[in-house]
């Protein structure tokens, strides 16, 4: 009886040990901190098996967090419905919960431009971006099939004519006009081409509500060469960010019209950064971004998401001045302390697709 006691605590051991010992073997311990590499998070981290685990289900076509990325065709991945029932809204379309939340949402931006106007904000404009499968429907899995209106379409049919500035037309167009992608097979964003593209889409807005403003042209953008790069975020979710690939598709404003971006910290003034591409991160503390040779001297307010991260670098070559904020970190009182303050001359709002009819974007002023 003592011996098979024995053994049974040896196997036990010995089976514990296992995990902490191919981490220490192999290193894996360095990628934490290096003073708390004992804890048991750390040894007993099993990511090196999950690499294998989940390269052979998406092999296979099976996601392993299928709440989080759903797989498609041909290597592109999709977001899944943890992020705001992502795919569900495209297969099933708009719902009277949607109809009803489009009537709020066009409620709010009416009083958000009363209220600007009293602030002496010349200019309002939201901007919608597309999802990843409104412009690349076809690799999503056959299962999916997206709607014929979505809910953004029942968004836009409910707001104030001419309000929100939908970029989503002209990124299917520019499918056919260029070879390269638009946006990332493995991640849920954009690439710099999808940024600029739908920046173009905004700019040809803003040439007819504001006539005397100077802006970008596709003469003053280069498309550089297509470099292969790392997995996106969804690689990531599905722990394969280093197995998969994708496509970088570069992108420069040439000339004159290059940009040194000074950021600041808006509630320290202390400068933070200088460089001419503030893409490293979605802000979520106030920014300030100011461009000596911006091709117009104007004070923006521009509250983004994820999806304006790329296209920062055309915003501050067009405007001097912008406070850069994500609107998750921007209630309606912070937004109007921030107009007190600030004082633009232009507020912008930047929001894709499937966060649209979120309750931000339901309420008022305060």
């Amino acid at each position: 009886m003592k011996k098979r006691v024995l053994i049974f605590l040896g196997l036990a051991c010995l089976i514990l040990s296992t995990v902490p010992a191919i981490n220490l073997v192999s290193g894996n311990v360095i990628h934490h901190d290096k003073k708390h590499w004992w804890l048991r998070s750390v040894l007993y981290n099993v990511d090196f098996f999950l690499v294998h685990s989940n390269r052979l289900l998406y092999a296979a076509g099976i996601s392993p967090v299928p709440h989080q990325v759903v797989i498609g065709k041909d290597g592109w991945l999709y977001i899944g419905d943890g992020y705001g029932d992502a795919i569900s809204v495209a297969r099933r379309g708009a719902t009277p919960a949607d109809i009803a939340a489009s009537e709020e949402v066009g409620a709010a931006v009416r009083a958000w431009e009363e209220w600007f106007a009293r602030k002496q904000v010349s200019l309002y404009k939201l901007i919608l971006f597309p999802n990843k499968e409104t412009i690349y429907p076809e690799f999503l899995p056959d299962w999916v099939q997206p709607a014929s209106a979505s809910a953004a379409d029942t968004l836009l049919a409910h707001l104030p004519r001419g309000s929100y500035v939908d970029t989503r037309p002209a990124l299917r167009s520019a499918r056919s006009v260029f070879s390269e992608p638009l946006y990332y097979r493995t991640d849920t964003h954009w690439n710099k081409l999808g940024a600029w593209l739908a920046f173009a889409a905004f700019s040809r807005e803003l040439a007819r509500s504001e006539p005397g403003l100077r802006l970008l042209s596709d003469r003053d953008i280069r498309v550089l060469s297509v470099a292969e790069r790392a997995g996106g975020d969804l690689a990531n979710l599905l722990r394969i960010r280093k197995i998969l690939r994708d496509s970088e598709v570069g992108i420069e404003i040439t000339g004159e019209k290059q940009v040194e971006i000074e950021q600041y910290s808006f509630a320290t003034g202390q400068r933070v950064a200088y460089d001419s591409n503030p893409q490293n991160r979605a802000q979520k503390t106030p920014l300030l971004l100011k461009t000596k040779n911006a091709l117009n001297q104007k004070r923006v307010l521009w509250l983004h998401d994820s999806f304006g991260v790329a296209m920062a670098p055309f915003m501050a070559a067009t405007f001097s001045d912008i406070l850069w904020l994500h609107y998750d970190d921007a209630s309606p009182a912070q937004l109007a302390r921030l107009v007190e303050t600030y004082a633009p001359e232009y507020v912008f709002i930047s929001v894709v697709e499937r966060r649209a009819l979120d309750k931000w974007f339901r309420k008022g002023p305060p």
